[in-house]
């Protein structure tokens, strides 16, 4: 009889400490569910491999996100001193852009380097200046209708997706957003290149600099150079452009032909 009445206790206590352990769990707060967002945020990554952190409210920050306002794209990105040292007539010399080619920019901003590029391949060829800020893109169609560029146009995109045809550009380039954009980007800026196009990629030395990102968000040339031959791509120049920038210049290879079949004469 003591025995039963034992084991009535411990299934007693058993029973009300079951009964403490839910209540604790509905009085606990649920963990907020991340959001959609937050998620992504989280998979995305730079070509570096981490998502560089500007100072809030920075003009750098700013070239990584849809946030332009017409007034400083036109004071930063514009600026003369940006005239000057990374002077876009310079570039495209030495690059060779050569009249009636088709010129991919992306992340073009405020068609800084566009529009030079139009002036050299004339009528005959086509640029067009990819952002994913629509009030920069709305700002360069509208310079394209001012001075009547009819073979310019300004095309609004995500990280992710590009929306031109496969191959349709003779030189891509990528100017000061390698180090801060996703490998996506970069995939797709390669997508758009036929064979034998070529990719120019401007970014800032890895080095203390007047104005630009933190050093440590920077992409030495080797990292840089690495991240586009990864992909396939075959080096072919590289030189500096002002005092601050590197400039490299990579080829995307045409397929190897197969031997044509020998046909016997007899």
């Amino acid at each position: 009889m003591q025995g039963l009445r034992e084991r009535g206790r411990k299934e007693s206590s058993a029973l009300k400490g079951s009964r403490d352990l839910m209540r604790n769990r509905r009085s606990r707060p649920s963990p907020r569910p991340r959001s959609r967002r937050a998620v992504t945020r989280k998979k995305e990554s730079t070509v570096a491999g981490r998502r560089p952190r500007a100072a809030t409210g920075s003009a750098h920050q700013k070239m990584h996100e849809a946030s332009w306002s017409r007034e400083e794209a036109l004071s930063f990105l514009e600026s003369p001193d940006r005239a000057t040292t990374q002077n876009p007539a310079r570039l495209w010399r030495r690059v060779g852009l050569r009249p009636g080619e088709t010129v991919v920019d992306v992340g073009a901003g405020s068609g800084f380097f566009s529009f030079p590029a139009l002036s050299i391949v004339g009528p005959r060829g086509a640029v067009y200046a990819v952002d994913v800020s629509p009030e920069l893109v709305e700002l360069v169609r509208e310079r394209a209708v001012r001075v009547g560029a009819k073979n310019l146009s300004a095309v609004l995109s995500t990280a992710t997706r590009i929306p031109l045809e496969d191959g349709v550009a003779d030189l891509a380039i990528l100017a000061n957003v390698l180090h801060g954009v996703p490998a996506s980007t970069v995939d797709e800026a390669i997508r758009l290149l036929r064979p034998g196009g070529r990719l120019v990629n401007v970014d800032w030395k890895k080095l203390p600099t007047p104005t630009g990102p933190p050093v440590r968000h920077r992409l030495s040339e080797s990292e840089a150079a690495a991240a586009f031959e990864s992909r396939g791509l075959t080096r072919r120049d590289s030189f500096e452009l002002g005092p601050d920038h590197y400039v490299l210049v990579f080829e995307r290879p045409a397929p190897a032909r197969r031997p044509r079949r020998l046909v016997s004469a007899e």
